[in-house]
């Protein structure tokens, strides 16, 4: 059994010393210790982000229904649904800096809020314009809640065991999307679609109050107020090409399971459901070896598995192997995440909302990115080609992953 319930230990000793640009050791550069933080805090803030979520996924159903409801034609329908992936990438940094600057339940609170205004406006109009605004709302009360929500923890946790609270943190996203589509399709079949809106709204405010609750991390808890800094060091480059490449990988499967669902004769529900029951079981029992070994070793083994599953899917229309192979890409993904992250935050330890944010943005920019190249991809080789791309991206990070052990140590 896990043990997810010991006393949470200060986030750095402020006696230890930090990695520089080329990974040498500085000893005359320390960072702040963070505030020691009670599980409990730990605890409402998983509490905190599985009630965000929930309302974050809540819109999955009635936004698109709402939107083909009103008239709108299918172009205008993908436009709405597109100002997400520009509004997260363009609000990640910004957030990422807020959080440092001003406590991470502030700019949760933010978040939640933006989530929430974005959810109740949409049945308020029929305006593309305005729907494409109250779309920006929400991706900006996502990356906003996510971002400093993801610092927050950091901030908590000891570094020897931060990538699986990390870990465990993230089961909060997971049990949200297992649950809530269905729950609200139930709702809006005996209700309407704008109820569904309203739910999507009322969950992310809740969140928002709750993280009200929690304690704030920021730099002037040491009497230091840092900087702006937008630009992204030079040692967070490799880290995030190998978030960036896995995270395509996350959405070859994530983002193209209905047309493989189709084209293979499966069920879409039964990749989900096994998809998911794989990423929690990993991040709750696999979580405490993250910290064990070197995060090298953790992202290559990840990146491994990875391919393995894509290829799998590319070769294959046998039920039980693409099954087979939605549990690895899961498996995967529960160890490179949190691992990926708790390297960033390491790697910048006097930060932790802009080491956020500079993970958040290599991942959603590889979901992008690679989003666009497997739809080149189906395009031109069909679903083989597809799923090969994706396995060759995933192998690419084989070689790189070593190198991440070069200064990820404080």
């Amino acid at each position: 059994m896990i043990d997810i319930t010991s006393t949470i230990e200060p986030a750095l000793n402020p006696h230890q010393a930090r990695t520089t640009l080329n990974g040498a050791v500085n000893s005359r550069s320390v960072p702040r210790a963070a505030v020691p933080a009670d599980v409990g805090s730990y605890w409402l803030a998983w509490v905190a982000t599985v009630t965000f979520f929930a309302g974050f996924y809540s819109l999955v159903v009635p936004l698109p229904r709402y939107l083909g409801a009103v008239g709108l034609p299918d172009w205008q329908i993908g436009f709405v649904l597109g100002a997400f992936g520009v509004a997260s990438l363009i609000g990640r940094p910004i957030a990422g800096v807020a959080s440092d600057r001003y406590g991470s339940r502030w700019v949760m609170l933010v978040g939640a809020a933006s989530l929430a205004f974005g959810a109740f406006g949409v049945a308020a109009t029929t305006n593309v314009a305005l729907l494409f605004f109250l779309r920006v709302l929400q991706a900006i009360g996502y990356v906003a809640f996510t971002t400093a929500g993801t610092a927050l923890v950091v901030s908590l946790v000891a570094p020897e065991e931060r990538a699986n609270r990390l870990a465990v943190f993230g089961v909060a996203a997971n049990v949200a999307i297992s649950l809530t589509p269905a729950a609200i399709t139930a709702l809006i079949e005996v209700a309407s679609v704008e109820a569904g809106l309203v739910a999507s709204g009322a969950l992310a405010l809740v969140g928002g109050l709750l993280a009200m609750l929690l304690p704030s991390r920021t730099a002037r808890d040491s009497g230091d107020v840092p900087s702006v800094q937008w630009a992204i060091p030079q040692r967070l480059w490799l880290p995030m090409l190998a978030a960036a490449l896995l995270g395509a990988g996350f959405a070859a499967f994530f983002q193209f399971a209905p047309i493989l669902a189709e084209r293979r004769s499966v069920t879409p529900g039964l990749l989900y459901t096994v998809y998911g029951a794989a990423i929690i079981a990993t991040r709750l029992v696999g979580g405490r070896m993250l910290d064990r070994f070197e995060v090298g070793r953790i992202v290559m083994l990840a990146a491994a598995i990875m391919a393995v599953g894509q290829a799998l899917i590319a070769s294959t229309s046998d039920l039980a192997l693409l099954l087979l192979a939605a549990a690895l890409v899961a498996v995967s993904g529960g160890l490179f995440h949190p691992a990926l992250i708790a390297h960033h935050a390491t790697l910048l330890p006097d930060a932790p909302g802009r080491a956020s944010a500079a993970f958040y943005v290599a991942f959603d920019l590889g979901i992008g990115l690679g989003s666009w190249l497997f739809g080149v991809a189906l395009q031109f080789a069909g679903l083989p080609g597809l799923y090969w791309t994706a396995a060759a991206l995933a192998a690419a990070v084989v070689p790189l992953a070593p190198l991440l052990r070069r200064g990820d140590r404080v």
